[in-house]
């Protein structure tokens, strides 16, 4: 392995298709991408520890957690699911932002389900993905107030698993040797 292979801890987050996709604003303390996996081993009688081809994998939850330092309101529903983000603009008030729930009756939609990414890139300046599928933020909103401090907007984006494809895992990591 060379120096030039070493993946920098600075690149962008956005949230959305490819096409379509957005900067999720500032971060301050960067973010963490986290697979969570859980094995089950098949035990017998006599066994000193894991036997090989008795291990299986039974769960696996990826998550990409970011440290915002800007609330873009108008993002909002991007950020939290059943979220409501209406911008209205008059001439009196200037440009208004109300976010509000959309109502315990309301159940999660297609909506709320986005792409998040974090791009990055290696010392050799060559690309690095981590894309989480059907992300969501299952998180509550939770802001801490601190005299003389900035709020931070942590944002934990999980990746769900599509019906029709259940064995699939929502996320990956792809190496580009393109430059950037």
């Amino acid at each position: 392995m060379a120096a030039s292979d070493i993946i920098l801890g600075d690149g962008v987050f956005t949230i959305g298709a490819t096409t379509t996709a957005t900067a999720i604003a500032l971060t301050r303390g960067g973010g963490t991408f986290t697979v969570e996996r859980e094995y089950r081993q098949i035990e017998a009688d006599g066994d000193y520890g894991p036997v090989k081809d008795r291990i299986r994998l039974v769960r696996s939850v990826a998550k990409l957690n970011i440290k915002s330092l800007e609330w873009l309101a108008d993002k909002s529903q991007d950020y939290w699911p059943s979220i409501t983000a209406t911008v209205t603009a008059t001439l009196t008030a200037g440009v208004t932002a109300t976010i509000t729930g959309r109502g315990l009756t309301t159940n999660i939609t297609t909506q709320d389900y986005n792409v998040v990414t974090w791009t990055g890139y290696t010392r050799a300046r060559t690309s690095v993905f981590i894309q989480i599928d059907n992300a969501i933020n299952l998180e509550n909103i939770n802001f801490s107030m601190v005299d003389k401090e900035e709020m931070l907007n942590d944002l934990t984006f999980t990746g769900a698993y599509a019906a029709a494809t259940r064995n699939t895992e929502p996320w990956k990591v792809i190496f580009s040797s393109t430059s950037t």
